[in-house]
């Protein structure tokens, strides 16, 4: 719960990872946008308190979705979420601040696997799906 039994893990298949090839790969990659890892291995993110690791392999399409929040008494801004595609479903929805980091994310996750495609594809029955 605190990080007191070292680092770990959780795939997609719902499994922990707690192998030291993982771990040492998770410490020596940058951390972009205070939430994903681009790791030789695979992509490291974390959400809601959770350490997540997806092969590359896995992620089939990725795209950047820009959300637009407009106070009342302020000018309204902007945050991006790097959405993860697996199949047809979005698998993470990871929040991050600035342009910037959300395309250089993109950028690192294409550069380990240039045969990602990239944007995104309305359902065929053009209802939008939620994400959980």
């Amino acid at each position: 719960m605190f990080g007191l039994g070292g680092l770990k893990f959780k795939d997609p298949d719902k499994k922990y990872i707690r192998d030291e090839a993982h771990v040492a790969d998770y410490n020596a990659t940058e951390e972009i946008g205070r939430r994903v890892r681009p790791g030789k291995l695979g992509l490291y993110y974390r959400d809601l308190g959770v350490k997540y690791f997806v092969p590359y392999s896995y992620i089939d399409r990725i795209f950047i979705r820009i959300s637009e929040c407009a106070p009342d008494d302020s000018p309204a801004y902007y945050y991006y979420r790097l959405i993860l595609v697996h199949g047809e479903k979005e698998f993470a929805n990871l929040i991050i601040n600035k342009e910037e980091d959300a395309d250089l994310a993109l950028s690192r996750i294409r550069e380990k696997r240039p045969e990602i495609k990239e944007g995104y594809v309305p359902p065929a029955d053009g209802k939008r799906r939620s994400f959980m």
